[in-house]
Order: C-alpha cells, then structure tokens, then sequence
C-alpha cells in the first residue's frame, strides 16, 4: 500500500589501566524546557535536532541561544513525536510519530514531504544524505525503504519482532537493525537481500555503522556488546567492561573509526577503542538545576575528531559540550 502525501504539512566504575580524565566542559545549554523525547545529532556536530511536547521539533545550530527552526510535525492534530534522525550531510532531517513521518529542508527549513503510513506502527526512522531513502522500522519487524523523489519502495521481513534501532549508511545503500528477535541485520535496501545476520542472546538494544563503512556496532540487554569489521562481518573487539546488564542508549563512530562513543540510560557517556574494546574515559551529563528529574538518558552524542569535541543531548533538554584530547591514547 503506498504511503499517502499530505499537503499543508508543517554503580559500578570501571576502571582500566591508561584511563583518560574526565574532559573539559565549554558549554551547556537548554534545548528543551519540559525535557526532550528523542533526538540527533548532525555528524559534524553543527546541528541538533530535538523533539518536545511543548514546542514540536527545535533545530538548534552549535552553541546557538535560540533555535534556528522550530518544526510541527502537523499542524493539523498534536503527534508525539517518538524518533528523529538528521542525515549524514546535514542537509534534511526526518521525524515520524506513530503513523505519520515528514522530512524537512535544514538550510532553508522547508518541509519537503509529510507521509502516513497504511498499516502497523513506526517504532525508528532513518534517512541518507539529500533524503534520498527513508527507511522505516515498525513494531511487527518489518522495514520500509522509502525513496520520497520516485516514491519507490521495498519492505523487508528479515526481523520477527518489533524494530528498536536502526542505522543506515549515508549512501542509503544499506540498514543495520536490531530487533526484539536477538538478532541485527545488515541488508541491502536496493535488493532487499541480507548481507549479514549476528544472532545475539538478548534483544538488540543498541546499533551504529561507522559512516565509510568499516564497522557495525552491536549490543544486546545481557551484556553483549560487539564491534563487527565489514565487509567480512568477523568480531573485530567487544567492549570490556564490569556492569551486568548494561544498556546502551546512544552509540556513534567517530569519521576515523578509531574510537566508538556511547551514551546510556544513566548518564554516561564513554569513549572506546574500537581495536581492543577498551574504555578510554567516560563521564555523566548534567541534570537539571534543582535535580529533578533525578535521572537523564543520554539520547545522541556525537566525537567531532577535528575540534576534538564530545556533543550531548539527554533527556533532561540539555544540550553539552566537552573538550577532549584524546592524542596517545592508542599508542
């Protein structure tokens, strides 16, 4: 069934030998009064994109003290929107609520499409550069992969269970998904075809490809947590670290591949190695003045390499930012 386009859319510390401190904060800022439900950060770090229940989505430009858009995803009803994606050229965003999605225009803020979608429910969204595919993970496992220009598209079935997160190359050639099944896949949205199959012991919690296509990252909710090379698939590191049941929030390559940056449920943020699994540092976001809530999940989080910077968004509508210099730590 094609989609429908609508017109007037707007604990426990680990601790390793060679750790690095804890980095240097710049800056913080609010990006959402109320708290944030889902967000992105740009590759570059130039751009974060938030959602809210107040004020629909906020695209806010680095350091910024106001926003540059503020989005409604409808202007015809009040959605919630429950996941955000910012393509790998900074230059579209994607939002969808459960049966709605839309695709906006960062340099000028133009909405450039808003779909409804015939059956199931969306659970994560994903988009390549210029928007070129969109791709959908829904509730009952399937995906879609969605080309707005030609209105194209391909479903696949290869997961069982609900979608819980997606990553897509920045060609949009290809998805790493992670399901409820205990299984991540890489597969081809041109052909549909599996390129890889890694069966875990748990649900998929959390995954990320590196952007040059070098690594997948997998986690499962029992403690896998694995750094796969590509293309051949084999096991390149596992993170190493102590806590049971540790989960994942949020996990990043940085450009180099050197290192994978992740954010959890419980504030922390680390930095890996991605050659040994290794934890290089890792440090907790802020909450709120006055503390409430008492707790922040760390929602996206991005290593920029050239400024040697570390950005946050969290739950608690914050927006951080850290200075790093991570130089020998892979000697």
């Amino acid at each position: 069934m094609p989609f429908l386009k609508l017109c007037g859319a707007f604990i426990l510390l680990v601790v390793i030998t060679g750790c690095q401190p804890a980095p240097e904060k710049v800056k913080k800022t609010i990006h959402a009064e109320n708290g944030t439900y889902a967000a992105d950060i740009s590759d570059d770090g130039n751009y974060s994109l938030v959602s809210t229940d107040e004020t629909g989505l906020l695209l806010w430009p680095r350091y910024a003290t106001n926003a540059k858009y503020q989005w409604q995803h409808n202007e015809n009803t009040v959605s919630q929107i429950i996941d955000v994606d910012i393509s790998a050229d900074g230059e579209v965003a994607v939002a969808a609520s459960r049966k709605e999605f839309s695709m906006w225009d960062i340099n000028n803020g133009e909405n450039l499409g808003f779909w409804q979608i015939g059956s199931g429910e969306i659970q994560k969204l994903v988009v390549s550069k210029k928007g070129g595919t969109v791709v959908l993970g829904k509730q009952d496992g399937t995906q879609v992969a969605f080309n707005p220009a030609s209105g194209r598209r391909i479903e696949f079935y290869g997961h069982t269970e609900s979608i819980n997160v997606l990553d897509i190359s920045p060609n949009g050639f290809y998805v790493l998904s992670g399901s409820n099944d205990h299984s991540a896949i890489l597969w081809d949205t041109r052909s549909g075809q599996i390129v890889h199959r890694w069966p875990l012991e748990g649900r998929i919690t959390q995954v990320a490809l590196h952007p040059d296509g070098h690594f997948a990252f997998i986690s499962d909710a029992i403690d896998n947590s694995i750094i796969h090379s590509l293309p051949d698939g084999e096991i390149a590191s596992k993170l190493k670290f102590i806590e049971r049941h540790k989960i994942f929030s949020a996990a990043r390559f940085s450009a180099s591949g050197d290192y994978l940056i992740t954010g959890s449920p419980s504030r922390q943020i680390a930095i890996w190695d991605t050659s040994t699994g290794e934890e290089l540092t890792h440090w907790r976001v802020d909450l709120r003045d006055g503390g409430r809530p008492s707790n922040a999940a760390v929602l996206a989080v991005v290593f920029d390499e050239k400024q040697q910077q570390v950005i946050s968004e969290s739950s608690a509508g914050l927006a951080e930012w850290w200075n790093i210099d991570l130089t020998g730590s892979k000697e």
